[in-house]
């Protein structure tokens, strides 16, 4: 169904059923070569005073306010960290409705180009397809890293977010192991990576201190909410990663105690054990109290937040089992892991 928007535009148009002709009677490639002659044609009447301004007013357009160097060096490190990655330098753009077909991303969100693809707003998207394809190949565990410049249109308000930023990601694709084998070996080598990343940083100029990684099964979570009556749509209308506060208010509101600590036999004994051995600064809990991400991972999640030098904590490194390359293959014995981190951020909070 058209939005208020389009039927406004339909309607002032005065062309009856523009929309339908639009969004379903016209092929792809009909559509494609419309809109590619209409912004041709509008391009040939725009000048060099109005290019500027627009320049300086989209946030879109503006350069970042990190220095190039700080991101190379960053990533010369988070490389050398994820030395079992095999490194990619990603496309900018990926097929379109990617970021909404597998993470459920809404289409305004999105940057999308008139030419069948969108810009990338998740780099985890398009290695999901690289390793699909190298698993559809015969490739055993595949395991990938990059680190990309992204474009996201949602707003934000909070301070220091901007619509486009440089993450590092990594990803995990293979066949499920008995006893939830390949969940916690995958686990285990993501956040080794991001901690071994925060040490080499601190040498290099950063203060990455006391870092907190915290583990969660959502499967537990899903079903102590279930029981208190509360659905996936419910979390989803409330909770935004972004917004600080939100899973407290949430629970508090309904009455709802999970455990941010908790005891977890997979987790304790084959993810947390071999890392605090490793990472004797870092703490680790099972926070079972997590709601940001459910339903969009499926199974395992983490989420690491160290300290920075203004003594907050602040959730830089995210991540989760997803469906993805099981749906793109068509088999449910496949697992994905997908993380990353956010470079641009931690660049500007925690370079002393």
């Amino acid at each position: 169904m058209p939005s208020k928007l389009a039927t406004r535009i339909e309607k002032d148009s005065g062309v009856a059923g523009l929309f339908d002709a639009l969004a379903h009677k016209l092929p792809a490639s009909d559509l494609q070569s419309l809109l590619l002659e209409v912004y041709r044609d509008r391009s040939e009447v725009t000048r060099e005073p109005a290019l500027l301004e627009q320049s300086l007013r989209n946030p879109l357009l503006a350069p970042s306010t990190v220095n190039a160097r700080q991101f190379a060096e960053f990533d010369c490190a988070a490389f050398d960290a994820a030395s079992g990655f095999l490194p990619l330098d990603l496309s900018p753009a990926c097929a379109f409705g990617a970021s909404h077909a597998l993470g459920g991303t809404s289409q305004n969100n999105v940057l999308t180009a008139i030419r069948n693809v969108e810009a990338l707003g998740d780099p985890t998207i398009a290695m999901a397809f690289e390793a699909a394809h190298r698993r559809r190949l015969g490739s055993d565990t595949v395991r990938l890293c990059a680190s990309h410049r992204v474009i996201r249109l949602q707003p934000f308000d909070v301070p220091g977010f901007s619509p486009h930023f440089r993450l590092f990601a990594m990803i995990s694709a293979g066949r499920v192991a008995p006893s939830n084998g390949f969940e916690a070996s995958e686990l285990l080598e993501h956040c080794a990576a991001y901690l071994r990343l925060f040490r080499m940083l601190n040498e290099a100029g950063f203060s990455i201190s006391d870092p907190l990684v915290e583990f969660t099964d959502l499967h537990q979570v899903e079903s102590a909410l279930a029981a208190a009556g509360v659905t996936h749509a419910d979390v989803r209308e409330s909770i935004r990663a972004h917004q600080p506060g939100g899973t407290e208010r949430f629970l508090a509101d309904r009455g709802i105690t999970l455990a941010k600590d908790a005891q977890h036999s997979l987790l304790d004994t084959r993810v947390i054990t071999p890392l605090r051995t490793e990472f004797p600064e870092v703490e680790f809990r099972v926070n079972l109290a997590r709601l940001e991400g459910l339903g969009y991972y499926r199974g395992f999640a983490l989420r690491i937040s160290p300290r920075a030098p203004d003594g907050m904590r602040y959730p830089v490194g995210d991540g989760g089992f997803t469906d993805w390359t099981a749906r793109l293959l068509g088999n449910r014995k496949e697992r994905l892991l997908i993380s990353g981190i956010g470079t641009e951020f931690l660049c500007k909070k925690y370079r002393t």
